[in-house]
């Protein structure tokens, strides 16, 4: 009991410690975000490529919130002006977070100053918006180092299934990759992201800040588009060839003719030559039977 008491005095006032500075970034970040939206103009870089080899790239970002801020890493590859044609995001906050909802992440944000809480790793609302951008460091990389990069940073994510403001947050993911990439860290490890980003930068160079990059518009993807073959589609049916013999017309059966019948021999003649013959020798004997009586 002695020594649930004693935690109890070490960690109720950390814990209330906590709680108030929760509170208290809630209800001011928002009057400075809002002025940072006002202030907000945007300069893309514009120079030539300098970075011959390393078509991939990989930044780690600082932004503004409402409450101390975001840290994340875009990373991705470009063409030949320097502008993006291909990034994915990646970071640790609070799960809850959706375009259309504003603040859906709070009560997660909220409890998980006390105890890990669930976690997202992927995109958050306000990522892509350049206004929020409050530091940036960005890091040119081969295919092979761009390769190991996304491989660890994939594996990372699934490492971190919970958020915690003090043990497991934003700017400790963000210190990950950059330790695995060989960076030069700052010495202290509780810093806001844009602090950690400006300090990950003076210490790797450059030591000026550098300039947002363009994306590719929609004429450089139609050049994609025309540059890579088409799936080929379903063949359309052909009329039959006109060259095919053309096909012999059914016979047509023709009736037969009725033949005239064959005469059977005149025996007609015949038998009147007979009995003619036989009448006459008959008369004959009759006139020789009559002379002779005579």
């Amino acid at each position: 009991m002695q020594y649930s008491c004693g935690v109890a005095r070490f960690v109720g006032p950390f814990f209330g410690i906590a709680i108030a500075a929760s509170v208290l970034a809630i209800q001011v970040q928002p009057a400075q975000a809002q002025t940072t939206e006002d202030k907000w103009t945007v300069t893309t870089t514009t120079s030539k490529r300098g970075h011959a080899g390393k078509p991939y790239f990989i930044e780690f970002r600082g932004r503004a919130a409402a409450n101390y801020g975001h840290m994340y890493v875009l990373y991705g590859r470009v063409n030949g002006s320097d502008e993006i044609v291909a990034s994915r995001i990646a970071g640790l906050h609070p799960a809850g977070d959706a375009a259309n909802c504003y603040n859906c992440s709070l009560f997660n944000w909220s409890v998980g100053h006390l105890v890990p809480v669930p976690a997202e790793t992927g995109a958050s609302d306000g990522d892509l918006e350049e206004k929020y951008v409050t530091a940036r460091y960005r890091v040119w990389l081969t295919a092979a180092q761009f390769k190991d990069v996304d491989s660890y940073i994939r594996k990372l994510q699934a490492d971190n299934p919970t958020w915690n403001a003090l043990f497991n947050n934003c700017v400790g993911f963000g210190r990950s990759i950059a330790d695995h990439m060989g960076l030069k860290l700052p010495a202290f490890v509780w810093l806001e992201p844009k602090d950690f980003v400006n300090g990950l930068r003076e210490l790797n160079g450059p030591a000026a800040e550098q300039l947002p990059l363009r994306d590719a518009g929609a004429g450089s993807a139609a050049q994609a588009a025309a540059a890579s073959p088409l799936p080929p589609s379903k063949p359309v049916a052909q009329p039959a060839s006109t060259t095919e013999p053309t096909p012999k017309p059914a016979a047509v059966k023709k009736k037969p003719v009725a033949s005239a019948p064959k005469s059977k021999p005149d025996t007609g003649a015949s038998e009147s030559d007979g009995s003619s013959t036989f009448a006459a020798i008959f008369k004959r004997e009759q006139k020789m039977s009559a002379g002779a009586a005579q």
